[in-house]
């Protein structure tokens, strides 16, 4: 009986402070990949919620500038702080466009959203539970003899009168704030055009 247990190999197995290093190191590498995961949901998050915002921005500009480009009259009222309010009378005869600003609900014509095919991204994915907030920052337009890095331009030449009065700067300022672990974060997405109401200039 003594022969056969001195037949056993003996192993000292894992010591106590193995052990412990073995579970740290489990467990660094666990958290490198859970952050790593964080990390990309976080980028595709705000590379999704951002896209939507520009898309918006930019196809509402686009609008703008169209519907200035064959206006009869452009007419521009300072409405409330940041929203200007801008009237567009149609050349062919319909509807006035009353185009105001809104910070949750964005630019509106006569009341109804501007753009057919995309609502202004206040809500959607990722902007559940406040972790995303769009809205909109800033609608302004300026006769562009007001604009200060224009005065050069007009200024002592009464032959460029009626061109002046056909142009307008337009800018919108969309934000866009993140919300994580109880502090937030705004990044601000600038879009500026100048409009010609050319059928006006040219009739």
């Amino acid at each position: 009986m003594k022969r056969r247990l001195n037949n056993f190999k003996r192993s000292a197995g894992l010591t106590l402070v193995e052990l412990v290093t073995a579970m740290v190191i489990s467990s660094i590498g666990v958290l490198a990949v859970g952050t790593g995961i964080t990390s990309i949901v976080g980028f595709y998050q705000d590379d999704w919620v951002t896209k939507g915002a520009r898309f918006w921005g930019y196809e509402s500009m686009d609008y703008i500038i169209k519907k200035i480009g064959t206006a009869e009259v452009v007419i521009r009222r300072a409405y409330l702080a940041n929203y200007d309010n801008l009237l567009i009378t149609p050349q062919d005869g319909t509807r006035q466009l009353n185009i105001q600003g809104n910070e949750y609900d964005g630019l509106t014509v006569n009341g109804q959203p501007m753009l057919d095919f995309a609502d202004f991204p206040a809500e959607g994915v990722y902007r559940d539970e406040g972790q995303r907030i769009v809205t909109l920052d800033k609608f302004v337009v300026t006769e562009l003899t007001e604009v200060e890095e224009f005065d050069n331009v007009f200024n002592g030449r009464p032959h460029l009168n009626k061109l002046a009065k056909s142009l307008w700067q337009i800018e919108l300022i969309i934000a866009v704030t993140t919300k994580y672990q109880g502090e937030s974060a705004v990044e601000y997405l600038k879009f500026k055009r100048i409009a010609w109401a050319k059928d006006k200039y040219f009739r």
